[in-house]
């Protein structure tokens, strides 16, 4: 096929504050350190690192005609990823996110504009999910208009061979169920600890992780400086960061590191290469990222 993977894109900017402020209403004015300005969504980050990595991914996605929209589309071709599948509309503006770093950790507003348009209708009629043999689902939740494919679709494509791997990011609604009904068709599941946490209803990470396993064959739950904890055929391994990447890490921005490590696993994974090699892999990706601000601008190279 065309494509090594394709993804339905969360696109938009990300603008990043960074300093030591709490905002304030009442039109109470601060100054922070320093701003960033980036490509931003799950999937505009996991397929960019996939792409640096000497995959060739493809994703669908729709931006405004405006700065931003034009702005989103030369960094994803510098980026190495396709924008065969990228749609222009008129109507709504590029979506935006708004963000505040501090310290290693941030708050997020986000204007969904564009990220909207990516209806059921016109990822089908651009014909990506035929593309590749492996699909990526990213932002579940955010992008809940496309849960009625993923209900029709998800089933023709395991029919046909296809492999799928799901990172749900946080669910703004609290309806975390939502989910339930398409993990057994998801080959590898990639939620960080409290996401599994939400969507199994358990209350432990192994709980999690367990109850999850009887739904999908391979469940990876990230857990930051912790590691990663797996789940296959009832067993479960927990792989510590290994002690190199921890001597070096640097934080300066946990923005995008869950999805740069969903990008290494699934990378490997593709690949044939044994589990502990993903995982690393995975990590790599993820501590890359969090020296920077952002998601992109520390990703992993070959």
């Amino acid at each position: 096929m065309k494509y090594d993977l394709v993804t339905i894109a969360d696109l938009c900017i990300d603008i990043l504050f960074v300093g030591d402020v709490t905002p304030e209403y009442g039109q109470v004015e601060q100054f922070v350190a320093d701003y960033h300005v980036e490509l931003g969504g799950s999937a505009t980050i996991f397929a960019s690192q996939f792409a640096k990595m000497g995959g060739n991914p493809a994703f669908f996605g729709v931006i405004g005609n405006d700065i931003f929209g034009a702005m989103l589309s030369e960094k994803l071709k510098s980026n190495g990823v396709s924008t065969e599948f990228l749609t222009t509309d008129t109507q709504f503006k590029t979506a935006v996110g708004l963000g505040l770093a501090k310290g290693d950790d941030r708050a997020m507003l986000t204007y969904k504009g564009t990220m909207a348009d990516a209806t059921p209708e016109l990822v089908l009629k651009s014909g990506i999910l035929g593309s590749a043999k492996h699909l990526h689902i990213a932002s579940f939740y955010l992008m809940d208009q496309l849960n009625p494919l993923w209900q029709t679709e998800l089933p023709k494509l395991k029919a046909l061979g296809h492999t799928v791997s799901l990172d749900t990011n946080w669910c703004p609604d609290g309806s975390w169920e939502k989910v339930h009904s398409i993990l057994n068709h998801i080959d590898v599941f990639i939620p960080n600890e409290e996401e599994a946490l939400h969507i199994s209803g358990q209350s432990t990470c192994d709980e999690a992780g367990k109850w999850l396993n009887e739904k999908v064959k391979l469940v990876v739950i990230k857990r930051g400086a912790d590691g990663a904890r797996v789940y296959q055929n009832g067993t479960v391994v927990n792989h510590e960061v290994p002690a190199k990447l921890r001597a070096n890490l640097v934080i300066a921005d946990t923005t995008g590191a869950g999805d740069n490590f969903a990008s290494g696993f699934v990378y490997a994974w593709l690949k044939g290469r044994e589990i502990s090699e993903a995982v690393t892999l995975g990590m790599r990706c993820a501590t890359g990222s969090l020296a920077h601000i952002g998601g992109i601008q520390g990703q992993l190279k070959p």
